[in-house]
């Protein structure tokens, strides 16, 4: 059985996976469950993205001549964490090299995910620090999917208006095609509009997105002010959706493979560290 951690206060109750720090329940004072529950469609709740976000071409990168394999997503989704500190409405768990990863990443680094409550706001953070003695390039990002039966009758309303496209996915890669997708601030989500796999986003202007029943008091605010990339993505026909603040993305399908040339990746100096954070708002 997985180990898991509660932290809560008067508004949120919110449950924790020790494997891939992962978030896995955030239940208001109403009883409303707002995380997707890991049925059928999808194996996971919120994985933690790292050290990349999405594919690399052939799932490989280069690094000062050498190759090296590295799952989608990185491996700490999958890894578990241990607890660094802990309160009522705050816990951090920690994640560090070991021989394992070192064998597909070869850096040595601490990486951190904090959760805080606050009224009825989650936030997450992640921290990165660089403990080798050479650049480590880094990238992370979250992955929430957050319960919507139907997506129908749901849509997504951003902070400003909005004239981006979205990239397209040929396979797990980028590719040159965009499409339209928004109409003024909205996104209206319909049955097909997942069917080519995640809308992903370069460039917006908003610092917010709120997933909104359209019909009941039910939303999801999130705000990803300090991410420069924004996934969304669900299963054709499954009642979630993630929203997902990415600090990297997955290789375009023409990529070197070079880790210090893709796409949103960081080169942390030695010593240094990165921390970022996002929030997600609850409301039934």
């Amino acid at each position: 059985m997985l180990q898991k951690f509660l932290i809560e206060n008067n508004n949120l109750r919110v449950e924790i996976n020790r494997k891939g720090a992962e978030l896995c329940s955030v239940i208001d004072e109403n009883g409303t469950e707002f995380l997707w529950q890991a049925g059928k469609e999808w194996g996971r709740h919120a994985p933690n993205l790292f050290p990349i976000v999405g594919s690399l071409l052939d799932h490989e990168f280069e690094y000062q001549g050498q190759v090296y394999s590295l799952k989608h997503h990185g491996f700490a989704r999958d890894l578990d964490f241990d607890v660094l500190h802990q309160s009522q409405d705050s816990i951090c768990l920690v994640l560090q090299q070991t021989a394992e990863t070192l064998k597909s990443y070869p850096f040595k680094f601490t990486f951190l995910l904090t959760y805080t409550l606050e009224d009825n706001s989650l936030k997450q953070t992640f921290r990165v620090i660089n403990d080798d003695a050479i650049v480590v390039p880094v990238s992370f990002g979250g992955h929430p999917a957050f319960n919507a039966a139907p997506v129908s009758d749901f849509e997504l309303v951003f902070s400003h208006s909005e004239i981006v496209k979205s990239n397209q996915l040929t396979g797990p890669y980028i590719n040159q095609e965009e499409i339209d997708v928004f109409d003024n601030n909205k996104i209206i989500l319909t049955d097909s509009i997942f069917d080519n796999d995640a809308l992903i986003f370069l460039g917006l202007k908003s610092n917010t997105v709120i997933l909104r029943h359209t019909k009941l008091d039910y939303s999801i605010e999130v705000d990803f002010e300090q991410f420069p990339y924004l996934g969304i993505w669900s299963k054709p026909g499954a009642p979630f959706v993630c929203l997902e603040p990415w600090q990297g993305l997955a290789d375009f399908d023409n990529h070197n493979k070079r880790i210090e040339d893709k796409k949103g990746i960081i080169m942390l100096e030695v010593g240094k560290e990165l921390e970022k954070s996002f929030t997600m708002k609850f409301n039934s």
